[in-house]
């Protein structure tokens, strides 16, 4: 039987609603151009029941938009899958 591994999960002592969690970074894509991490299965729930999806309507229908440069960190955001606009995998 395999049990699933416990995750570690931190609260923010500035605001104990920020839930943090920590991922491993792993270098993908052509000449490893990209770097991808895991996001946590309750985030694309939680906008799935935001959005009025089911969490399989969500895997189709949103995609994860990744925000950048202006300031530290980053910000992401799901928005519709849009067949104008590039996304990367």
């Amino acid at each position: 039987m395999i049990t699933p591994k416990e995750e570690k999960v931190l609260f923010d002592p500035k605001d104990l609603n920020l839930i943090i969690k920590r991922y491993k970074l792993r270098v993908t894509g052509k000449d490893g151009r990209t770097v991808e991490t895991s996001i946590p299965r309750e985030v694309v729930e939680r906008e799935a029941r935001r959005q009025g999806l089911t969490f399989a309507e969500a895997l189709k229908k949103l995609a994860a938009v990744w925000r950048y440069d202006s300031f530290a960190g980053l910000f992401l955001c799901f928005e519709p899958v849009n067949q104008e606009s590039e996304t990367h995998e």
